[in-house]
């Protein structure tokens, strides 16, 4: 008889397998089963030159930083208090925005339309800030824009 332990085990094995991939495979299921999963994972040293004795933690935190970095467009599926919230994800540049909408194209030729709201935050930007061609971020719910992100600006005087 198996544990629910096990159950999640055997999950996140399935999962490093299909991610393993893309690469990112071993790293997840170090961090989904709590250490020590993968031969890969635990003596590689990361590109970034930080020896290879990172916690279960570190490592979800490399493959959550990767995942949130490389993502260009999702949708997926939350569990809330009020029960289950679909919500789209695209990265890309503003196809078209107004006062109360605003497209995003993403580059694998997807495109998000979602309706801008008092509700809807921005991050490093404003609804009058935008222009066609910028580049963004939009988290949609229901069609409507909860977050809408653009990159944090040049400080003044800074070359590129």
């Amino acid at each position: 008889m198996h544990t629910k332990m096990s159950r999640i085990r055997r999950i996140a094995l399935g999962g490093a397998v299909v991610l393993g991939s893309a690469g990112i495979g071993g790293a997840s299921f170090a961090a989904l089963s709590g250490g020590g999963a993968s031969a890969a994972s635990s003596t590689n040293t990361p590109a970034t030159g930080t020896p290879a004795t990172d916690t279960p933690s570190a490592k979800g935190h490399r493959v959550h930083q990767f995942i949130r970095r490389h993502t260009v467009d999702a949708t997926f599926t939350i569990k809330t208090k009020n029960g289950y919230e679909t919500l789209d994800l695209a990265r890309g540049t503003v196809g078209s925005i107004s006062p109360t909408s605003i497209t995003v194209d993403s580059p694998n030729g997807s495109t998000l339309t979602a309706s801008i709201t008092s509700a809807t935050k921005f991050h490093n930007t404003s609804v009058n800030q935008l222009a066609n061609g910028d580049k963004v971020g939009v988290l949609a719910s229901n069609g409507v824009a909860r977050s809408i992100s653009a990159p944090k600006a040049a400080a003044p005087g800074a070359t590129s």
